[in-house]
């Protein structure tokens, strides 16, 4: 093989790598965005959810607040009350007139 053939050979052989690696770096360089993509949604629904969890927590707060509230004899007192209208024996109820 002559000078000139083995140059060429060795010169296509650098194309050949040089577009290899590059074609190599395109493929990294798409994943790379894509995946940050995703991440950046992913930190978006993160928070979102951490913000939901502290809500559900306050919820249940409250709940577990009213739940004890519910189990006391203030509770049924007023509920019979507000439901029934009883009212003790010795107290006296003012009604307003209604107006004609």
């Amino acid at each position: 093989m002559s000078r000139r053939k083995k140059r060429q050979k060795r010169k296509s052989g650098l194309k050949i790598v040089a577009l290899a690696v590059l074609l190599l770096c395109a493929v990294v360089t798409y994943s790379r965005v894509t995946l940050e993509g995703e991440r950046r949604a992913l930190q978006k629904r993160y928070a979102m959810l951490q913000e939901q969890l502290l809500l559900e927590q306050e919820r249940e707060s409250l709940l577990s607040d009213r739940q004890g509230y519910m189990q006391t004899l203030r509770y049924i007192e007023d509920m019979a009350r507000e439901k029934l209208g009883l009212v003790y024996k010795d107290e006296v109820i003012l009604r307003p007139k209604p107006e004609e």
